[in-house]
């Protein structure tokens, strides 16, 4: 196996590269040289698979990141909007009681002389206030709790476990259409739009869905891994959409 041979792999790649630095180069025996060459090819294949893990690593943290920042921004307005009238309510309603209660006669007279006066002296002003500062706190909590919640939903979205169920979504769309091998791009896509689109409540509050650009990154992200993991292969059936053979071996897994 790979660990048995690893030993192998670095003394064979040693001798080559001291063979190719030193002066007697040009004097390697043939025997050697098929030695040399496979212990170079897989030092290189080892450090481009390497480097492969790494460019990957690094497009999922921006991914990632790039999610979050959706989701802060899909609550932004709702959130900052609701945060500004519950303050705005909540000092009204509580700016005469603090100033008979802290002020003294002064800070009351100041009050009676200004321009807010008379909408103080409204004999429904302080259910009404109490009642909207209310209302905003509800709904500044309310579009806080569904930021979190689609934060840890979409924090996510480019796990293993993600990408295996965005996987099941799109074959079993694919097969309900009479596609029993084969998945297209915008089926990956469409599945994953449709787990990140904020349900009819939440729209209603204010949410948005995620931009289109961003689910395009994420279903290539999700399409470059399951083909370098031999699940998605490219066919060569014409289609709108770029169509990817799904592994026999998953597809058997897939079934219902």
């Amino acid at each position: 196996d790979d660990g048995a041979r690893a030993p192998d792999r670095v003394v064979g790649l040693s001798t080559a590269l001291a063979a190719l630095d030193g002066d007697e180069a040009a004097l390697v025996p043939v025997a050697a040289v098929a030695p040399m060459v496979s212990a170079i090819v897989d030092a290189l294949g080892q450090a481009g698979s390497a480097a492969a893990e790494t460019s990957m690593e690094v497009q999922r943290q921006a991914l990632r990141a790039e999610a979050l920042d959706e989701a802060h921004t899909r609550f932004r307005l709702s959130r900052v909007g609701s945060g500004s009238a519950a303050v705005l309510f909540s000092g009204l309603w509580a700016l005469p009681q603090a100033v008979v209660a802290f002020g003294g006669e002064g800070a009351a007279a100041a009050l009676q002389a200004s321009l807010l006066a008379p909408l103080f002296a409204m004999p429904l002003f302080d259910p009404v206030t109490f009642g909207l500062a209310l209302y905003a706190w509800l709904f500044f909590g309310l579009t806080w709790l569904m930021e979190q919640n689609d934060l840890r939903r979409i924090d996510g979205v480019t796990t293993d476990a993600a990408r295996a169920s965005l996987l099941r979504r799109a074959v079993l769309s694919a097969r309900q259409r009479g596609d029993q091998d084969s998945i297209t791009k915008a089926d990956i896509r469409d599945a994953l739009g449709r787990g990140l689109r904020p349900s009819f409540a939440l729209r209603l509050l204010g949410a948005r869905d995620v931009t289109a650009s961003f689910l395009d990154r994420v279903t290539s992200f999700h399409v470059a891994e399951l083909s370098a993991q031999g699940v998605l292969a490219p066919s060569t059936q014409a289609s709108l959409s770029p169509r990817y053979l799904v592994a026999e071996a998953v597809s058997r897994e897939l079934q219902p």
